[in-house]
């Protein structure tokens, strides 16, 4: 996985947490405005659903349809630019260069980013392994020190004479609630704590506070994850309560006085582990009195509709931010394998040989993974609408491949240049030198030079292009000769023994450095111009 979809996923993993903890915040408090709260048993469904469902779509965003919404916060190139492209761009290297548009349009080393993150992963990893496994180690330790009371299946009761209030934890091959000793002399406070923690068990919260525990290690920056894992807590009591009152399984003035007699010794609790659930919450919170009311008092429901639809617009959010989101992070550069997708869109109708191997790989990277380069492609492609149509009549004229209207975007930049410019001794949208325009019947000379005349200077280009094609009978190497000469092309077959253009580029034999690769490159552009968006 790159850079920039770790860094994409990462993002819109926070960002989930924080407007889903909004909108569920707002959601509780319009319910409690209209004097319809909602049942804390669905309140709390509703946040296991929506962490479940931020979880599910954050893995699922790298298969969603890519679709920018709005500029990336950062950008993963190829080469910091188009001039320390050829030292720092290797088609091996999966690292790139990170943009980030600070004040100083900062731009870093992703394989170092990559490596720091990596290493405080692991850093983050193994701590959090401490902790849980610190915590999981003084649970077993209190476990031992334990003695088994009852056993139902995977439920284990545990009387302790340490600990001064109840609480429970879930592993993978058992459920166990461990209670303090004091309350064998309690009959019904023994009772009520029981039915208290089993219903823990049944909400799954000792299962789903591992989960609540692992995003604040990874979202550890994001401060909505500790304030969603409070709330959470908090709810998990309420929904305890609401269920053990409701289905008459305790009396509510008995339960109230038993939290009261709970909290007075929860006090002298010296332990509170990470990894547990139970009424030991209850004073941490200070949540007596509130819990007491809620138990005591009825509300009207808010309706089915309404929570319908509150839920559905919540998972609209969730969807259309997991897909907005996506765009966050760009990873500007070109794989093999998007370059060969690519490359087969561009073949289609294609009488040119479009290939994609290590060297045109490299120039795509050099013109779609640099800011510079693609800033050149998208305003050569704008500037050849201006002559498409004499050009392509010309291609029609002669019978060429419609790939070669893609020539002037690597001479000129399909700019008509004069003979004093920066690009070399050739002058025109085409770039012929004064020898060759000579050659196709173009005047050049002090007071006249038909290489500026687009029609003329289109017209020989054509020429030169299809008698090439008749001398090799073959495209690539006719482009080839375009550009160094068929003469040299033929001394080059000659001396190597190869009609494959790309081995005789391999072997040295090339005129202007990355010539075929640049042609290949633009081509495989002009014909996919989304690329540059």
């Amino acid at each position: 996985m790159s850079l920039a979809q770790v860094l994409s996923l990462y993002s819109t993993l926070n960002i989930l947490l924080v407007l889903t903890y909004l909108f569920l915040s707002i959601y509780s408090w319009i319910a409690g405005k209209m004097n319809r709260p909602l049942s804390a048993q669905y309140e709390l469904r509703l946040h296991y659903s929506a962490l479940a469902t931020i979880v599910l779509i954050t893995l699922a965003q790298p298969f969603l349809p890519k679709k920018s919404f709005f500029e990336p916060a950062a950008k993963v190139w190829s080469a910091q630019s188009i001039k320390s492209f050829p030292s720092q761009y290797s088609a091996l290297d999966q690292g790139g260069y990170l943009s980030i548009p600070f004040k100083d349009s900062s731009t870093f080393n992703a394989n170092k980013i990559s490596t720091s993150l990596f290493l405080i992963a692991i850093f983050i990893f193994l701590a959090g392994a401490f902790f849980i496994g610190k915590d999981l180690d003084q649970l077993f330790r209190i476990k031992q020190k334990s003695y088994l009371f009852r056993k139902n299946g995977r439920v284990s009761l545990f009387i302790n004479d340490e600990i001064t209030v109840p609480f429970s934890y879930w592993t993978i091959n058992s459920s166990n609630i461990i209670l303090p000793n004091s309350l064998l002399s309690q009959p019904k406070n023994f009772k009520i704590a029981i039915a208290h923690e089993l219903q823990h068990h049944r909400q799954k919260d000792t299962q789903w506070v591992y989960i609540i525990w692992l995003l604040r290690v990874i979202c550890i920056l994001n401060p909505f994850v500790f304030l969603w894992s409070k709330k959470l807590s908090e709810i998990q009591e309420f929904a305890c309560d609401e269920a053990l009152v409701d289905q008459n399984k305790v009396e509510s003035q008995q339960y109230a006085r038993c939290l009261i007699e709970v909290a007075q010794t929860a006090f002298n609790q010296k332990y509170v582990p990470a990894c547990a659930t139970g009424l030991m919450f209850l004073v941490e919170r200070n949540l007596i009195k509130k819990r007491i009311e809620k138990m005591t008092t009825k509300n009207k429901k808010m309706k089915s509709s309404i929570t319908s639809f509150l839920g559905m617009l919540m998972l609209a959010l969730m969807m259309t931010t997991a897909f907005a989101s996506q765009g966050l992070v760009q990873d500007r550069r070109v794989s093999l394998a998007e370059a060969n997708v690519l490359a087969s869109h561009a073949r289609i109708g294609s009488d040119f040989p479009v290939v994609v191997n290590d060297l045109v790989l490299t120039q795509l990277n050099r013109y779609i993974g640099t800011p510079e380069g693609r800033d050149f492609m998208k305003k050569s492609i704008q500037r050849m609408s201006n002559y498409k149509t004499l050009v392509e009549t010309k291609i029609n004229e002669y019978s060429v491949p419609s790939e070669l209207i893609a020539i002037p975007i690597i001479e000129s930049g399909y700019q008509n240049l004069a003979e004093s410019n920066l690009h070399g001794v050739g002058a025109g949208l085409w770039m012929f030198i004064k020898s060759t325009a000579k050659h196709f019947e173009l005047t050049v000379d002090h007071e006249k030079d038909d290489r500026l005349n687009e029609k003329l200077e289109t017209d020989a280009a054509m020429r030169y292009l299809q008698s090439n094609h008749l001398l090799f009978k073959d495209w690539l190497l006719a482009t080839l000769g375009y550009n160094m000469g068929e003469n040299n092309v033929l001394k080059a077959i000659e001396k190597t023994g190869s009609h494959d253009a790309w081995a005789l580029i391999r072997q040295g034999y090339e005129g202007d450095k990355d010539y075929l690769p640049k042609l290949v490159a633009a081509i495989i552009i002009m014909r996919n111009p989304e690329v540059l968006n």
